[in-house]
């Protein structure tokens, strides 16, 4: 099965439910995997959750680079960040925050990201690291909650970060069989014989307007599907649905709070619990 090791060499999203979920957790556990066959690149979809936490007053975690590694932020936060950065390219247009750079540490130190407004943006910046050579390995900070985002980043591999409780152990599970059960749709670049090609994205009312004739469906991938957990399951259980463009599905990031990760096992079920990944706070010694 997948696991916090196969970063290495590739990109790798982080996403979750909510604040809180650990995302920024695990992007600096991974780290030392993804540096493994070089130098990292981290970037972020909007800002990390540090500058977040830093408004809202609450307690700051950020992304620790090495010498060599890769990131997107801002002038300011380059100069104040611990590390020193050599710039490599300024970024096209602007945020809220100021202008865009890619640095390249000389120097380790803790970095707030900042990423574009634009995820083409992100997704160019991403292209560029890769083909100069300057990494190997990209982890994105994908915010809470955008993974249809995800989708705008080519062959991105994700994972999903969420908190789980007693009291809502049974949405989040819901949600994660949801996740499994995408990532495991077949990948069919072409609609097969017969299957009714869906253009965008699949909602309940899209699914009023189907026909008995429509017994199979092709979406161009697995982000298209806005649709309640209970939803998306009853319609994979009546139709054959298949994408034309497939993501890895590297694992969930559980942080648990009065569970043990067998009561969490038991709830998300046989095929999702596989893909739940050791939590790295658990993990640490």
């Amino acid at each position: 099965m997948p696991g916090i090791g196969d970063v290495a060499g590739a990109v790798t999203a982080v996403t979750g439910f909510e604040k809180g979920s650990g995302k920024t957790t695990f992007l600096n556990a991974a780290l030392p995997a993804a540096r493994s066959v070089g130098p990292a690149a981290v970037f972020s979809i909007g800002v990390d959750g540090a500058l977040k936490a830093r408004d809202a007053g609450g307690p700051v975690g950020e992304i620790r680079v090495e010498a060599g590694d890769v990131v997107m932020t801002t002038e300011a936060f380059a100069r104040a960040s611990q590390a020193r950065f050599e710039i490599l390219e300024a970024v096209p247009g602007r945020t809220s925050l100021g202008p865009l750079l890619l640095g390249r540490a000389v120097r380790p130190g803790s970095v707030t990201l900042v990423g574009s407004e634009h995820v083409s943006t992100l997704a160019r910046m991403i292209d560029r690291v890769r083909s100069e050579g300057w990494a190997a390995s990209v982890l994105v900070d994908g915010a809470v909650n955008r993974i249809t985002q995800v989708g705008a980043l080519g062959a991105a591999q994700f994972v999903y970060a969420f908190r789980a409780d007693p009291s809502n152990l049974r949405r989040v599970a819901a949600r994660v069989r949801a996740l499994a059960a995408l990532a495991a749709l077949p990948v069919e670049t072409a609609p097969r014989p017969g299957a009714l090609a869906i253009p965008g994205p699949v909602t309940a009312e899209l699914l009023k307007t189907l026909g008995p004739e429509d017994q199979a469906l092709s979406v161009q991938d697995f982000t298209m599907f806005f649709l309640d957990p209970p939803e998306l399951l009853a319609l994979l259980g009546r139709r054959a649905c298949a994408l034309r463009r497939g993501f890895k599905l590297l694992g969930f990031v559980p942080a648990l709070r009065g569970l043990t990760r067998a009561d969490l096992a038991q709830a998300v079920g046989e095929a999702a619990a596989p893909f739940l990944l050791p939590n790295p706070c658990e993990a640490a010694p």
